[in-house]
């Protein structure tokens, strides 16, 4: 297994990071080259499944379907069922700090993790990465998008169970 470990600070407020990673509705408009598409095909509350249509190269459309799970208040996982990256999990956590957030993500390759490989996944994994970040904070990042930020997450900060020390950093 080949992990690659990143972290990013985002000058948004932390509501609003999250709501990036629930606006599947901005990925054809601002990721069309990087991301390419998503389809929702279940949206079950914490657990949400979309068909990613990857960006055309050539006459192939590469598919994979992602179960996105989200654990309230600041916890994700990606896991790639099927498809293009079957086996790939992403882990994510976003920390607040006033009106930046802090994002920590873990690639999970399920590939031997020899030096010369995770070498090159591991920098192919960061420069796609940056570059989506760059394309979001381009547009200055996407609001409202659906499905939404689940209802949980809400639920919990109604109740006050969303801790104002989220901070990591």
């Amino acid at each position: 297994m080949i992990e690659v470990n990143i972290q990013k600070v985002i000058q948004y407020p932390f509501e609003t990071v999250l709501g990036q990673y629930f606006d599947y509705e901005h990925i054809e408009f601002v990721h069309p080259n990087s991301l390419g598409n998503y389809y929702l095909l279940e949206d079950n509350g914490d657990t949400i499944i979309y068909k990613h249509v990857w960006p055309k190269k050539g006459l192939i459309n590469k598919i994979s379907i992602v179960e996105h799970q989200y654990f309230p208040p600041n916890e994700m996982w990606f896991i790639f069922t099927k498809g293009r990256y079957k086996g790939v999990k992403v882990h994510t956590k976003l920390f607040a700090k006033q009106e930046y957030t802090l994002v920590e993500e873990t690639y999970y390759t399920p590939w031997p993790n020899w030096k010369w490989l995770k070498n090159l996944v591991e920098k192919y994994t960061r420069l796609e990465v940056e570059k989506i970040w760059r394309e979001d904070l381009d547009v200055e990042v996407c609001h409202g998008g659906w499905p939404g930020i689940p209802e949980s997450y809400w639920k919990h900060k109604e109740d006050g169970q969303i801790p104002k020390n989220l901070q990591h950093f």
